[in-house]
């Protein structure tokens, strides 16, 4: 499997292109569609996985369901905040969800050829959720490299947060952590040097 990071968005968040020979996921697109689409190139985009649903994550994501009509995969407990028109409002930016949403489940996912582990991390959000591949970790706004997501937004909870991120120290070996935003990390280096995780 092949893993692209893109820098995206006014808030330079992390997007992740996935591609097995010439099928490929997204997760969190956040810049417009056109610029994502030009990424993709001759790949068949077949899902969009989204972390959570902030507006910084999902700014691309009614445009690529209108090109490719792929599945769209979201935590239900964010379908609200995904479909609100004003989410963002405070940042001066807004971005929304008006396509179809399939609701994530937590447990073993396939999208065609990719096979992988849903995990809901609550805390950042009420729905945020993380991506354990083979040998990857999709952390989304839950953790960092040296630090985590802020609970101080709508929906945010440090308790839930706090409790979440006690997965992270039951996996049996190390990962590369890919964030929603920031430098890419690994679980060992986080489990020794993050703060949050003591």
């Amino acid at each position: 499997m092949k893993i692209e990071t893109y820098v995206m968005g006014p808030l330079a968040t992390n997007t992740y292109l996935l591609s097995i020979e010439d099928e490929a996921i997204l997760i969190d697109p956040a810049a417009k569609a056109e610029k994502v689409i030009e990424k993709l190139g001759d790949r068949k985009l077949i899902g969009i996985l989204l972390t959570h649903g902030h507006f910084d994550h999902i700014k691309a994501v009614d445009g690529l369901y209108e090109h490719y009509h792929c599945p769209v995969y979201l935590h239900p407990y964010d379908e609200p905040l995904a479909r609100d028109k004003y989410s963002g409002a405070m940042f001066g930016l807004t971005a929304y969800i008006s396509c179809p949403i399939q609701h994530l489940k937590e447990g073993r996912m396939q999208i065609g050829p990719f096979g992988f582990e849903v995990i809901f991390t609550p805390g950042h959000t009420p729905g945020s959720a993380i991506f354990v591949f083979e040998d990857a970790i999709f952390t989304g706004d839950t953790l960092f490299k040296g630090s985590v997501g802020r609970t101080d937004l709508e929906g945010g909870d440090e308790r839930l947060l706090k409790s979440s991120l006690r997965i992270f120290k039951e996996f049996d070996k190390d990962y590369l952590l890919y964030p929603g935003h920031d430098q890419a990390s690994t679980l060992a280096d986080e489990l020794a040097n993050n703060w949050f995780l003591r």
